[in-house]
């Protein structure tokens, strides 16, 4: 896919693989240590992160976004709980290289994710957002998400308490159109 948005930066948006990961874990450790986007406070190594690209099933997908041949965003489907009654929801998250930010690549991620949904058996989609992080909660609405409610003080980062907003998007399966 190669989303092109006007003045925004043309990028391909792929399934990740296992050269993406160091990558992606340089990616997600920017957010750990400068941002509310993940509550983790733990760095990831690249070899954590290639041991979980390995583990993830067909119904948890990584993608990434690249441009001139560097990747500068990811995005995943992760599983809401081990229940299995949960099977089919999963929870979405999107990171961007901090570079990179403020030129639609959370967008497209976002949407390959939604556009793959049906083809893995995703039926509920959640997001947890934290409530300071404006852009992404304006992103998840426009893409059709609905605010289920607010977390006050769930988490601490930064000697402060957060709050998280929970989002969710119901898939229409090919079966239920």
């Amino acid at each position: 896919m190669r989303p092109d948005r006007g003045d925004h930066v043309s990028v391909t948006v792929r399934a990740a693989i296992p050269a993406d990961a160091a990558a992606i874990a340089s990616i997600y450790n920017h957010a750990v240590e400068h941002t509310t986007a993940t509550f983790d406070t733990q760095r990831k190594t690249v070899e954590d992160r290639t041991a979980w690209l390995a583990g993830r099933a067909r119904q948890h997908p990584v993608i990434v976004a690249e441009e001139d041949g560097v990747v500068v965003g990811w995005g995943a489907f992760s599983p809401w709980s081990d229940r299995c009654s949960y099977a089919s929801t999963v929870e979405m998250s999107v990171y961007i290289d901090p570079d990179h930010v403020r030129r639609g690549l959370g967008g497209a991620l976002s949407r390959e994710l939604l556009r793959l949904a049906p083809e893995v058996g995703v039926h509920n989609i959640l997001s947890r957002i934290c409530s300071e992080n404006a852009a992404s909660l304006a992103m998840a609405t426009r893409l059709g998400f609905d605010t289920i409610g607010t977390m006050h003080e769930v988490g601490r980062k930064f000697d402060r308490w957060l709050d998280v907003v929970m989002l969710e998007y119901i898939v229409a399966l090919p079966e239920r159109v």
